[in-house]
């Protein structure tokens, strides 16, 4: 829970998902540079491991699950 608190407390997170596999958590954040990313991730780097990929482009934008209806 204290990762959990501390990624909602970074306003840099825009979104974070708890997701199965290696990885507790996805967090998507906006940042300006590289040296920015540095800076948020040494706010979390004491309390957990991290992974860094850079999105470059994207593929399929978000859109409303296909079984939904109006």
């Amino acid at each position: 829970l204290a990762v959990e608190r501390l990624l909602q407390e970074i306003p840099e997170v825009a979104e974070c998902d708890r997701v199965t596999g290696d990885d507790c958590f996805v967090a998507r954040v906006y940042l300006r540079s590289i040296q920015h990313l540095d800076e948020v991730l040494n706010r979390i780097i004491d309390k957990a491991q991290t992974s860094t990929s850079i999105v470059k482009s994207q593929v399929v934008k978000r859109r409303p699950a296909p079984f939904v209806t109006e």
